[in-house]
């Protein structure tokens, strides 16, 4: 890495670092500066053990500017890399809700159905929130 400054071996606080600098921007509400921020985070460290949370925040900045078509894209991509990491389930949750957003009932729909087959002991909040959008969506059970 070409981070000025930097001694031999603080790799991981530097990427702890950004990754808390990112979420600092979403806490903040600037969701350009963490977006940026994730990309960066993702580009650097691919594979530490942050990386699946750095995406599947990279694809909520998409989300809540309603950019759907982006966050589908990344919430797809983070569920197909990580799907037994932290936000396994989250990541399904809000890629069923970027395509609902997209207005493409039946992927949403069918996002949201694997929910509970694939996570079934998954975050109570998260299993209850498909419950819901599902329901809003009138997808058949």
């Amino acid at each position: 890495s070409d981070v000025t400054g930097a001694e031999t071996g603080a790799g991981a606080t530097d990427a702890a670092g950004l990754y808390e600098q990112g979420f600092g921007e979403i806490k903040r509400s600037d969701y350009p500066s963490a977006e940026k921020t994730f990309i960066a985070f993702m580009k650097q460290y691919p594979t530490h053990a942050l990386a699946p949370n750095a995406l599947y925040w990279l694809g909520e900045t998409y989300y809540v500017r309603k950019d759907y078509d982006k966050a589908a894209r990344v919430f797809a991509e983070a569920y197909q890399k990580y799907p037994g990491g932290p936000k396994g389930a989250d990541n399904l949750l809000k890629l069923g809700m970027s395509l609902a957003g997209k207005g493409e009932k039946d992927n949403a729909c069918i996002a949201l159905g694997q929910l509970k087959k694939e996570y079934p002991k998954g975050p109570g909040p998260v299993l209850a929130k498909g419950d819901s959008e599902m329901m809003a969506l009138g997808c058949k059970a």
